[in-house]
């Protein structure tokens, strides 16, 4: 149904398309590359079914001038399918129906995705040779995107995207500089306590949080001290792996892990994290440390300071820089350049798309100079303006971060998009995210040696269909563990039958897997 009511509404848009322009549209010429290859003639009015993951923030795709501009500029109309929030929800239905759209747009779709679902999508090597030179100059000039974004059997079926002004962690520790300083865990500790009970932000009342983290195996959460114990860190892909000497590892299964939680327990039995950690959603996580009757949060992770913290209170704190379980101990703290600069499938076009070669002049365009700018901050005279040298962020409205604003402006972290070194260098950021560059930088004396960072790995379609069995009931466990251990105890005494159980799951062939997809990683690297 849902497919039939969308290329009903297709339909009405080609009809009152012809019936307004058809004179316009008789009037092109064999020369404009907009419908087929140069040269060509173009066929009817092409009008492509696009599904976006977006922001629950993101204004309505029809409305964003940078969108309406491109579809100008290449003659492509699209109808758009906006999803705001559920899709991992909604994604396995729609997938395994087979009634999909033209296109996936912002990070819709996997690598596991299109290794279970390979035939619902289009190769795309061809038609970025012939139709996409823009994609083409950013494999040439980032030869790790085209590595990214080539599947297991030698084909292309998601495009990646190399974002601006990112550093190479995408997660930062913050303490309010106005009440205490610490470097080591036990001095940690001691400052969480002085929060809770020493009444700092001056309200009389109760109602600091020591310590607040996000709730999910996703970014900001209490994993990334695991560093503190001088191993490792987590790798950011959500599933908390990591990786010491050139092999892989499993975090929840090693004994730094062990330490964590158990020290993670300890602050939670002394009321020192916030008590809603694991029942609060990512808004309420976010709210807490904006309240505006008093600063309540201590210390806390985010993607900046003025993100998290919102920009009243964001001169009050600094960069806590990362912990360590004794002072004698060197403290990871976790990076990832190709996570955090690259991402990968940010489009996708369907084996069933109707106008593939006008679809991929359309996706091409995305990849150029000036949408590329767009893409982050938002359209021109919105979040970005052109200036002499190149191209600068506008200031964001009153009331709004610089990271508000892009987002309801744009896709951003999930956009479409090329910036080359020059072009980055050519866009001004605006003063926030300049700030929040060079507070990262503070971490990169802690980050492990490129070796040990676990690059991004394709795996067959078997491949994928076992971790996908395994990882399931493993991750589950994990989860649960997590938040009962920490939230209640318990973790010395279920810590074997714990590890047995995560045996018998698969873990061995597991591991193995990702071991073998390395092996093949570092052989076609080199």
């Amino acid at each position: 149904m849902r497919g039939k009511r969308l290329w009903k509404r297709i339909g009405s848009i080609l009809f009152a398309v012809c019936l307004a322009g058809i004179t316009a549209a008789c009037q092109l010429t064999g020369n404009t590359v907009q419908g087929g290859k140069k040269g060509d003639e173009k066929p009817e009015e092409v009008v492509i079914h696009v599904l976006v993951t977006t922001h629950a923030w993101t204004k309505d795709m029809e409305d964003i001038p940078s969108f309406q501009a491109l579809s100008e500029k290449t003659g492509v109309k699209v109808v758009w399918e906006q999803v705001r929030s559920g899709w991992e929800e909604k994604k396995n239905a729609i997938l395994s129906s087979g009634d999909v759209p033209d296109v996936f747009l912002g990070g819709a779709i996997t690598d596991a995705d299109i290794s279970a679902y390979q035939d619902l999508f289009l190769p795309l090597d061809g038609l970025i040779d012939d139709q996409a030179p823009y994609v083409c100059n950013m494999f040439e000039e980032k030869p790790d995107t085209r590595m990214l974004a080539t599947f297991t059997d030698g084909n292309i079926y998601g495009l990646p995207s190399v974002k601006f002004h990112r550093p190479d962690s995408t997660s930062m520790m913050m303490i309010n500089q106005e009440w205490l300083d610490t470097r080591t865990l036990e001095e940690f500790r001691e400052v969480l306590r002085a929060f809770r009970d020493g009444d700092p932000n001056g309200n009389g009342k109760a109602d600091e949080i020591p310590f607040d983290f996000s709730n999910n195996r996703g970014l900001f959460t209490a994993m990334n001290l695991i560093g503190a114990y001088g191993r490792c860190a987590e790798d950011f892909s959500g599933e908390w792996f990591g990786m010491d000497q050139g092999e892989i590892l499993f975090l929840p299964v090693t004994e730094e892990y062990y330490q964590l939680v158990s020290y993670l327990h300890s602050l939670f039995e002394e009321g020192l994290i916030n008590p809603d950690v694991f029942s609060q959603d990512y808004s309420q996580f976010q709210l807490k440390s904006k309240n505006p009757e008093a600063m309540t949060v201590g210390a806390t992770l985010g993607w900046s300071i003025e993100d998290r913290m919102g920009p009243d209170y964001a001169e009050s704190y600094r960069v806590l820089l990362p912990l360590s379980a004794s002072e004698e101990m060197a403290p990871y703290w976790p990076s990832h350049p190709a996570r955090c600069k690259y991402e990968t499938n940010r489009v996708v076009v369907t084996a069933n798309n109707p106008y593939p070669e006008e679809t991929m002049q359309w996706i091409n365009e995305m990849y150029g100079e000036e949408f590329s700018v767009q893409a982050i901050y938002g359209s021109f005279g919105i979040g970005v303006e052109k200036t002499e040298d190149g191209y600068e962020v506008l200031p964001a409205p009153g009331g709004k971060t610089a990271d508000e604003w892009k987002w309801m402006n744009s896709l951003g972290g999930n956009a479409v998009c090329f910036a080359s070194d020059e072009l980055d260098s050519r866009l001004k950021p605006p003063a926030s995210i300049a700030l929040s560059l060079e507070q990262y930088r503070l971490y990169e004396p802690y980050f492990q040696p490129e070796e040990d960072i676990l690059p991004r790995l394709k795996f067959t379609r078997e491949e994928a269909d076992r971790l996908a069995i395994i990882k399931t009931g493993i991750l589950k466990l994990v989860d649960e563990k997590w938040v009962k251990w920490i939230a209640s105890g318990g973790i010395e005494e279920e810590w074997d039958a714990y590890l047995e159980e995560i045996g018998q799951m698969g873990f061995e062939e597991m591991m193995k897997i990702y071991q073998d997809e390395l092996e093949s990683y570092r052989q076609e690297e080199s």
